[in-house]
């Protein structure tokens, strides 16, 4: 009887220490991983309870579950789970970022631990064909799921035209006579980035379906996990071994987010998942002319692959291959050489210098001058290499393959050189796992990872690795640190990864927490407006966002900032957000110019989408809004109190399913404003609606007192409205001088 109260209070002893901690960090809204930042978490409720419940139950009983089978005592259990106790210790502590990275080592840490003691029976081995077969319907699967990402993004406006246009722009212009041409910089995209292995995807963009490109980015992406699957095989893993390392790939945090990078739907980038991880598997095959090939193809991705591969010939020499090493080095940094001061300036017709390296301007005017700052701006340099910012992103970057890529630390090197260029750089959103830029690292760290699963099993767990596992006794260290590897690597995906509805989700920040628009609302009804009434084929000037859905049938171009006489004749724009004020402020020039019409009017989301076409004479304007007097305003309907002190709104039926509501400037205000209307039916139908000053005809700061415009809100005529609320919101970022 003894026995068996021990085995029950043994996992609830930490299940009643895990809850708290886990119910606080598992409520969690959003997590900033640009920012460093945890934001909004609400209150409890019922589905959090129940999860956070759950997991604090199932973690540790079925820990002690799967020990009691390998023969195991209480008392082991208690030693290999220590580490989940100090989780319970988040319950005294504010949430912050940092919080997060000590719930996945310590998480891990017992998972290992649980794992080094565990004896399983004997599990099948697949074989290689139905691993490979499985692997190959996961790929589509997963490159499916990033394909949803991305066309949802895309249907909600939330996609942006860069970087992912500019790639299928310049191949498309193939078909026009103009390979490569970019319309932006109204050149060659081989002065900007030097990427002719772009042309591989010169068949898809031939097909002229969008789609078809954005899924063939995924599809790259998650085509990587067949290779390291070979890898795998190649450093001589099991079958089994090799399959799980496969699954867990798709899960690591540089990888999973690149199927939808932040607001990209594609990069060119992508290329090198399957084109370096395939030159590696390769090489240890010891096919060297097919190598050869991928490596020369994988240089041609960007003009910086190759410091990469420069990295890894240093390895090589250092461990005796002294003429393939030399040579990898040589013939590495002699490309990037040449495409950075012999290519690029070639084909860069606006003879601008490197673009990028206005990104590290704090430390030197050109290249050279960055590449000697250790010494010339020592100061700088280290402060901004060792900031607090940097210490997050590595930490993020590295954990979920520290214990085996350490293992083989050598081929860590490579990553050196990149890792401190992403750290000095000055755009925040390099040092992230949400964007593109780390591919090259992960890459590498995959690749050390996979090459220090072998070396403990070929040379056993190192002394100071054992450590992990002080206390146990007859541990398989191997299998520990592998399950430790991948607990690191799922909870990393679920903190750290932006799905939508995981923690880390970057457009429900953006569009609700921030801006308090709703999410996911179906763009694409206002596009194919759009769309019939610009001509195909018509050249546009478009903000970046739309411009994403206009493809393939219209010529981009942004230019915003320029004299009206240079915009397209067809100028689209997205405002009332506080992302784009060039397109703010040019709304509000076309809004007074008399060369434009607005030719359609649309708010989506809260955000006001206008299609403005050039005129052929000019016409002056007339202002969208009355003048009433006293008399006539009272008779508009019951004034609704309490909104603004600088407006009155009032609200009347006008007919069934109709509800007017007139706005009335009091006196002059200093910004545009925004009305949002909540309508609560009889039925509990809740009715939305969102306008601003003049319908966007007319901003509000331009208007004088006494002016007023109208707006109707619709609702189905049956039912009755037993709530009606009216929000007035400041528009800030449509200020503008005038």
């Amino acid at each position: 009887m003894a026995e068996k109260i021990k085995n029950y209070v043994a996992p609830l002893f930490f299940s009643g220490v895990i809850f708290p901690a886990l119910l606080k960090y598992f409520n969690i809204f959003f997590i900033d991983l640009r920012q460093q930042e945890v934001l909004n978490s609400p209150g409890y409720t019922n589905s959090s309870l129940l999860t956070a419940a759950g997991i604090a139950l199932l973690l540790p009983c079925l820990s002690f579950e799967l020990m009691r089978r390998s023969g195991r005592s209480v008392k082991e259990f208690f030693y290999a789970n220590f580490p989940l106790a100090g989780i319970g210790l988040l319950w005294f502590t504010d949430i912050n970022f940092f919080m997060l990275f000590y719930i996945l080592v310590l998480t891990a840490w017992s998972v290992g631990r649980t794992f080094s003691l565990c004896r399983f029976a004997e599990i099948p081995q697949l074989s290689p064909r139905k691993a490979f077969g499985i692997l190959g319907v996961l790929v589509l699967l997963f490159a499916s799921l990033g394909f949803w990402q991305q066309m949802r993004s895309m249907n909600t406006m939330s996609m942006s035209w860069f970087d992912w246009g500019h790639f299928y722009e310049c191949l498309n212009n193939f078909f026009y006579g103009k390979p490569f041409h970019l319309n932006l910089c109204g050149g060659s995209f081989l002065g900007v980035r030097f990427s002719p292995s772009l042309i591989l995807l010169l068949p898809v963009v031939a097909t002229g379906a969008v789609p078809l490109f954005l899924f063939t980015g995924s599809l790259l992406v998650c085509s990587g996990a067949l290779f390291v699957y070979l890898i795998s095989r190649s450093l001589k893993s099991t079958v089994n071994e090799a399959f799980g390392a496969a699954v867990l790939y798709f899960f690591i945090p540089g990888v999973a987010n690149m199927n939808l990078p932040l607001i990209d739907g594609f990069h060119e980038v992508f290329m090198l998942f399957p084109l370096v991880l395939g030159t590696v598997w390769l090489a240890l095959e010891k096919r060297y002319i097919l190598a050869g090939i991928l490596f020369l193809l994988s240089l041609g991705v960007r003009e910086t692959s190759g410091v990469i591969f420069a990295g890894y010939g240093v390895v090589l020499f250092c461990r005796g291959h002294r003429r393939s090493g030399a040579a990898l080095f040589a013939v590495s940094l002699l490309y990037v050489f040449a495409a950075l001061k012999v290519f690029m300036p070639l084909f860069d017709t606006a003879g601008n210098t490197y673009v990028h390296v206005k990104y590290f301007s704090h430390l030197g005017n050109d290249m050279a001058e960055i590449a000697l700052s250790p010494i010339r701006k020592p100061g700088v340099f280290f402060s901004s290499l060792f900031s607090q910012h940097n210490f997050v992103f590595w930490v993020t970057l590295f954990l979920p393959f520290i214990l085996l890529a350490v293992q083989a630390w050598p081929l860590l090197l490579p990553l050196l050189p990149e890792l401190v260029m992403l750290s000095v750089d000055r755009r925040y959103d390099t040092q992230s796992v949400l964007r593109h830029y780390q591919i090259s690292l992960v890459l590498v760290l995959i690749v050390a990872a996979l090459a220090g699963a072998a070396k403990l099993r070929r040379k056993g767990c190192p002394q100071w690795l054992r450590y992990i596992f002080c206390g146990l006794g007859n541990a398989d260290f191997r299998s520990g640190v592998l399950a430790a590897t991948a607990a690191a690597v799922v909870i990393s995906s679920f903190y750290f990864v932006h799905l939508p509805g995981l923690p880390c989700s970057e457009p429900q920040r953006r569009y609700e927490a921030a801006e308090n628009i709703p999410l996911w609302e179906d763009a694409r009804p206002v596009i194919q407006k759009i769309r019939s009434i610009i001509p195909r084929g018509a050249a546009v000037t478009s903000g970046a966002r739309l411009a994403s859905m206009l493809l393939p049938d219209y010529r981009i171009f942004f230019d915003f900032d320029v004299e009206e006489s240079k915009l397209q004749d067809h100028v689209l724009i997205e405002n009332t957000t506080s992302f784009y004020f060039p397109e703010d402020k040019l709304s509000r020039r076309l809004l007074l110019s008399p060369n434009w019409d607005l030719v359609l009017q649309e708010f989506i989301d809260e955000r006001s989408v206008q299609l403005f076409r050039r005129r052929s004479t000019p016409l002056a304007k007339v202002r969208p809004l009355f003048k009433l007097s006293p008399q006539q305003w009272n008779r508009c309907g019951m004034l609704i109190p309490g909104v603004s002190s600088d407006l009155q709104i009032r609200g009347a039926v006008i007919a069934p399913g109709q509800l007017r509501f007139g706005v009335q400037l009091q006196k002059k205000r200093d910004c545009d404003a925004g009305f949002r209307v909540e309508l609560q039916l009889g039925s509990g139908q809740k009715v939305k609606h969102f306008t601003t000053f003049g319908n966007g005809r007319f901003p509000a700061d331009l208007a004088d007192p006494g002016e007023t415009f109208f707006f109707v809100v619709n609702y189905p005529p049956a039912e009755n409205v037993t709530m009606c609320r009216v929000t007035v919101v400041d528009l800030r970022s449509m200020q503008a001088p005038m």
